[in-house]
């Protein structure tokens, strides 16, 4: 109520100074000022922009009077509409909460398990008054011994990981053949970016028009438009010898002590604190010199 009641006075408060901008404009219309000279009086008069000032004043009568109107929004569907009434014809008959979250997924509720626990918790506070401070005992789906679990996001790292030092998941590793069988796409993400990774990390900058064009019409087009638009660049990585890591190691460093040390007064306290970071390994350096 409260809002509606703060949302209705900002309405008449605007309403008011529409009619206070237009009755501006026909005390000074008379005037020998150019329009854009007249829009700026009332802009500077009632400290509002340029595009507000003639929005206001093509506002016809009826508009404005609608302002303050309270409109109807039409609520939006949730997945809990459907399951509102048996939420709360149960709860006043006394039946189990526990219960209650049963029926309700046995009457096909699709939504989240929490949203609905969080459901019936209020509307029995709500509607009853009653706190419901109990263990949920929601079984989890559990797989046999015998059965391996391997996720989607291991499968991508272990194929994507080409750093012979990097320790791979045995689990992985002992049943890629049969992943790889099962789903193709394994194959297909595979080949596309160990192609991708040899490219780059060769020398031979030609090869990278040969991978944009056999791949600009797949899954990764926007991938291959990316590189298009940065494609000088990315042949420079591939034929040059120079690399820019060096200088973005140190960019990124710089960031995380700015953030380290956000909130500290004086930039002094910055600068001691980059100074450490980057000349602690060397031979000369004395912790005492940052001591005033």
């Amino acid at each position: 109520m409260q809002t509606i009641q703060r949302t209705s006075k900002i309405k008449k408060k605007k309403q008011q100074l529409i009619i206070d901008c237009q009755r501006k404009w026909k005390a000074i219309e008379t005037s020998e000022l150019k329009k854009w000279e007249r829009r700026r009086i009332i802009g500077e008069t009632f400290n509002i922009t340029d595009t507000t000032v003639k929005k206001y004043l093509k506002m016809g009568e009826d508009e404005i009077k609608s302002l303050d109107k309270q409109k109807n929004y039409k609520k939006r569907k949730t997945v809990m509409d459907d399951y509102m009434n048996i939420i709360y014809k149960m709860l006043r008959d006394g039946i189990n909460p526990t219960i209650i979250y049963a029926y309700v997924k046995e009457k096909g509720y699709q939504g989240s398990e929490t949203s609905l626990v969080n459901y019936i918790k209020l509307f029995s506070k709500n509607n009853f008054n009653k706190s419901i401070n109990i263990y949920w005992d929601i079984n989890e789906e559990v797989y046999p011994e015998d059965i391996i679990i391997i996720k989607r996001y291991e499968v991508l790292k272990f194929i994507l990981t080409k750093n012979p030092k990097t320790i791979k998941n045995e689990a992985i590793e002992q049943h890629i053949n049969i992943i790889k069988e099962k789903y193709r796409i394994v194959n297909e993400i595979e080949t596309i970016f160990t192609s991708f990774y040899e490219i780059i990390m060769g020398d031979d900058e030609d090869k990278l028009n040969d991978f944009l064009e056999t791949y600009q019409d797949s899954k990764i087009s926007s991938f291959c438009n990316g590189i298009k638009k940065d494609i000088v660049p990315v042949k420079n990585s591939i034929s040059f010898t120079e690399s820019s890591g060096f200088v973005e190691g140190n960019n990124n460093k710089f960031k995380l002590i700015k953030r380290i040390v956000y909130g500290r007064s004086k930039l002094v306290n910055l600068s001691k604190k980059c100074f450490l970071a980057f000349s602690i390994k060397r031979p000369s350096f004395n912790l005492l010199d940052l001591i005033p």
